[in-house]
C-alpha cells in the first residue's frame, strides 16, 4: 500500500485503491504517525455585503444584487425549470428556490444544476437522508448528538453542535449521523436569516473513539463530502474543539478527499475558550465550554424545535415520487351505430373509481 504525505505535516493517506482488508491497518498507521496541521489564527469576520439583502436588513449593498422585481422573476424562472426537469413532484416554493439562489449568487442555471445534483445524490443513496416520519427519529434526537442551538452568534449565524463523544457505534450507522444533519439543516435553512448569515458548527471531540474509524471508508467519505458540497448554504465553518489523537487521525483520512473551500473554513481551538468565544459568544454557550449559559445544553427545549414541527417535516416526505397522470382520452372505448367497440390498444392504468386518472406509486 503506497501513501502520501499531506502538507508535509507528516500525516499519509494511502493511495486510491485501498482495499477493505488494508482499511484498520491504515487507520492504525495514522495514529502513530499524524500530527494535527498548524492553524494560522483568524479574525471573525461578518457575512460579506454580496450576501446581504438591503431590502431585509439594510447591510447589504443594492448594486451587487437583484431588487426585489429581478428575484421574484429568478424565483419563477428557476421554480419553471424544476417543475420541467421530470415527472415527480418537486419543492418548488419561494423559500426552498431560494436556498440555491442564495448560495449560487442568484445565477438561475448554477442554482438548476446544483439541485439536480442534489436530486441525483439522493436518489442514488436515499438511506443518507431524512426519509421518514419524524416521530421515528424522536429517540435519536433525544441522544443529543447533533442539534442547533436556538441562539445566534456574533454574525447572525446559526450554531450547529456535534458531539462525537455521545455517538454509539456499537449501535448507530453513518446514515444515523447523516438523517440528523439533514433534519437539521432543514429547520435551519428554512429561516431567510441563515440563508443570509450562514451557520456556525461547532464540533466537541471530547470523548471520541477509535471505534468511529470504521466510518470513514471511501464509500462513505464520498458520499459524505458530495452531499456537503452540495448543501446549499453559502457561509458555513467548522470550529473543532477539544480534540485527541483519534481526531488526528481522522483528519488525516478525509483531509484530502474534501473541497477546498471546506479546508479552509475549519478552525481548530483545542480547549481553548476564548478563541472559541472570539466567533461563539460566551453567553449562548454552557460552562463545559467556558460560557454563562448554565451548566450544560437545554436539550428538551432543543429537541422541540424540531418535535414542534413534525407536520412540516413529515410534509417533505410527499416530495421525490411521481406525480398522479392523466389517461389520453383516446383510450375510453367508443360507441357506434348502437355497437361498442374498443380503439386499437388495450386500456391501461384507468381505476374505475377515479375515471381517467391513473396513480403511480411515491418512490420511498
Amino acid at each position: 500500500m503506497k501513501e502520501k504525505d499531506i502538507r508535509g505535516t507528516g500525516s499519509v493517506v494511502p493511495a486510491r485503491g485501498v482495499d477493505s482488508q488494508n482499511w484498520e491497518h491504515y487507520a492504525v498507521l495514522v495514529i502513530s504517525n499524524s500530527v494535527m496541521p498548524e492553524i494560522a489564527s483568524s479574525k471573525a469576520k461578518g457575512p460579506s455585503a454580496e450576501q446581504k439583502l438591503p431590502e431585509t436588513n439594510g447591510k447589504g449593498s443594492a448594486s451587487t444584487l437583484p431588487d426585489q422585481a429581478e428575484r421574484n422573476r429568478k424565483i419563477n424562472e428557476l421554480r419553471k425549470l424544476i417543475e420541467g426537469y421530470d415527472d415527480c413532484m418537486r419543492r418548488s416554493d419561494d423559500l426552498f428556490l431560494c436556498r440555491f439562489l442564495y448560495c449560487c449568487d442568484w445565477n438561475v442555471e448554477e442554482s438548476f444544476a446544483r439541485m439536480v445534483k442534489l436530486f441525483k445524490l439522493k436518489e442514488a443513496n436515499p438511506e443518507w437522508f431524512f426519509h421518514k416520519p419524524i416521530a421515528t427519529y424522536r429517540e435519536l434526537l433525544n441522544r443529543n448528538i447533533k442539534f442547533a442551538l436556538d441562539r445566534r452568534d456574533r454574525r447572525g449565524r446559526r450554531v450547529f453542535v456535534t458531539r462525537l463523544g455521545a455517538i454509539d457505534f456499537s449501535t448507530m450507522a453513518i446514515t444515523d449521523l447523516a438523517n440528523l444533519d439533514d433534519i437539521w439543516f432543514e429547520l435551519m435553512l428554512n429561516e431567510p436569516e441563515t440563508l443570509d448569515s450562514g451557520v456556525t458548527c461547532l464540533i466537541d471531540m471530547s470523548g471520541y473513539s477509535l471505534k468511529g474509524l470504521r466510518f470513514l471508508t471511501p464509500q462513505n467519505i464520498r458520499v459524505g463530502s458530495a452531499k456537503a458540497d452540495l448543501l446549499p448554504l453559502k457561509n458555513i465553518e467548522f470550529h473543532v474543539v477539544n480534540s485527541s489523537v483519534f481526531m488526528n487521525a481522522a483528519v488525516a483520512i478525509l483531509y484530502p478527499m474534501l473541497s477546498k473551500k471546506i479546508k479552509e473554513s475549519v478552525h481548530f481551538h483545542y480547549s481553548n475558550w476564548s478563541s472559541l468565544h472570539e466567533y461563539v459568544p460566551a453567553d449562548i454557550l454552557p460552562q463545559e465550554y467556558g460560557g454563562s449559559a448554565g451548566k450544560v445544553f437545554d436539550y428538551e427545549a432543543i429537541v422541540r424545535q424540531v418535535m414542534d414541527r413534525a407536520d412540516e417535516f413529515d410534509r417533505l416526505l410527499t416530495f421525490g415520487g411521481k406525480a398522479i397522470v392523466p389517461v389520453t382520452p383516446s383510450q375510453v372505448p367508443s360507441v357506434t351505430n348502437g355497437k361498442a367497440t374498443k380503439t386499437k390498444g388495450k386500456l391501461k392504468g384507468v381505476d374505475k373509481k377515479k375515471k381517467g386518472m391513473k396513480e403511480v406509486p411515491v418512490e420511498e
